[in-house]
């Protein structure tokens, strides 16, 4: 059996249709009903987890997980690295000691690639490549010191709020991320086009190998919210004012309604631009007569802020049903358990370990994650709680309960999320025993 391994980044579960056929669940607006046909295809011929949460936040520490099998929080003590701009605690290479499942796989006879333009897997000695026979990097997202060029007098502008007094540090990552894209002459050449492109391309070169394991890991929905006018004319058709393609630079209350509406659209909109090239891809496997022989696993790491709490981007204090709960699937080539709904809770980990399962190869060591594959097709009872970690945020999901702990602040708070799906009321005084049930689990875990 082959497999094909699909990342996206910053995916919101309440942004695709077969999770939320009623819209997005938002205060900050009008609920947005997005377009996602390529992903509720794969929840029709696929198992559709509602429950997954990466165990460790944000981008490298929950893919050291899903590279691994292993649980990255609670955080080693691992030193900050020369040259590297973020130092969340787990942001580190993958340790030497560690074997990856492409080690693994190719251990076993699997042709491995990847295809990525999550420009943090690439930087200088994070070994996320490792094991794979193929990689291949699509530069050019966010801050990806890729090109130098000076932008045009006044073209920065364009894309900001009148008005916006920017300090360099605060213009860093769209000035570099709009000298990127610079030179872009169609809409083939946006981030996700190019990235499923040649994943596209590595199969059509390599799907006649007796065993394979692609990886793909697309940095979009993540921001800047960029897209071809296809898909943002279908939340915002004919928006004339400033292109805010990078909200993180504002608050909630510094957007008029106007501005926080068009901010809104160009999230939906990367959520549909990604979901057509997952339906590309889906597209290609069939055309090269693979479906019936290739697992295909996708998973996000996270979702996003999108003016919930004032915010724009993922501050770890936002913890929530927003930023926290993600879309995930499996589509089994024999359609087992096609058109299941699995609500039990689960972690990237747990994929890791499944998908290697179902593959049928020898245990991988140093794993934490478990089989969720059993519990799917029995019904069985599987996790009854999570703990992730997100920089100085704990949080402990159990039932419709959320508790949540900032380790620099010495605070807590507890959530009933079926309640108050946004996260406005602390409800620990009046719960003291679930409050006190969940940070025990919290503290056995670290």
């Amino acid at each position: 059996m082959n497999c094909i391994w699909i990342t996206v980044d910053s995916f919101r579960q309440d942004h695709i249709h077969c999770y939320r056929s009623e819209g997005t669940l938002d205060p900050t607006g009008d609920s947005l009903r997005v377009h996602t046909p390529s992903l509720d295809r794969l929840a029709r011929e696929g198992v559709m987890f509602e429950r997954l949460r990466s165990e460790a936040l944000p981008t490298i520490p929950c893919r050291r997980g899903i590279f691994t099998g292993r649980r990255v929080f609670p955080w080693p003590d691992e030193p900050p690295r020369k040259g590297e701009y973020i130092t969340a605690p787990g942001w580190r290479p993958l340790p030497e000691e560690d074997v990856t499942v492409a080690e693994w796989l190719s251990e076993q006879g699997y042709v491995c690639g990847m295809v990525a333009d999550c420009y943090h897997l690439m930087k200088p000695a994070q070994n996320f490549h490792r094991g794979f026979q193929s990689w291949q990097w699509e530069r050019g997202q966010e801050y990806d010191m890729w090109q130098s060029g000076p932008l045009p007098e006044g073209y920065l502008h364009r894309f900001l709020k009148p008005g916006t007094q920017l300090t360099p540090a605060r213009a860093r990552v769209l000035e570099q991320y709009l000298k990127n894209q610079f030179h872009r002459s169609s809409d083939e050449d946006f981030q996700a086009a190019r990235t499923f492109r040649r994943a596209i391309e590595w199969l059509e070169r390599n799907h006649t190998h007796e065993r394979f394991f692609l990886y793909v890991d697309s940095f979009d929905p993540h921001e800047p919210w960029e897209t071809p006018a296809q898909f943002l004319d279908l939340y915002d058709p004919g928006w004339t004012g400033p292109q805010i393609i990078y909200a993180n630079l504002y608050r909630r209350d510094e957007l008029t309604a106007e501005e926080h509406h068009h901010v809104r659209a160009r999230y939906a909109a990367e959520c549909s631009m990604v979901d057509h090239w997952v339906g590309q891809l889906l597209e290609a496997v069939d055309r090269l007569g693979l479906a019936e022989s290739t697992l295909i696993v996708l998973v996000s790491d996270h979702g996003k802020i999108v003016g919930e709490f004032n915010h724009y981007g993922m501050p770890p204090q936002d913890t929530s049903l927003a930023l926290n709960a993600v879309p995930c699937f499996i589509r089994h080539p024999r359609g087992e358990n096609a058109g299941r709904r699995f609500g039990g809770w689960l972690h990237n980990t747990d994929m890791t370990v499944t998908m290697l399962s179902l593959l049928g190869v020898p245990e991988k060591p140093h794993m934490d994650g478990l089989n969720v594959w059993p519990a799917v097709c029995s019904g069985n009872e599987f996790r009854d709680h999570l703990v992730t970690g997100h920089c100085e945020m704990v949080a402990a999901w159990q039932d419709d309960w959320l508790y949540l702990g900032d380790t620099q602040q010495n605070t807590s708070a507890l959530y009933n999320l079926a309640e108050d799906p946004h996260r406005l009321t602390d409800v620990a005084d009046r719960y003291p025993s679930v409050r006190d049930d969940l940070k025990a689990k919290v503290e056995a875990c670290q």
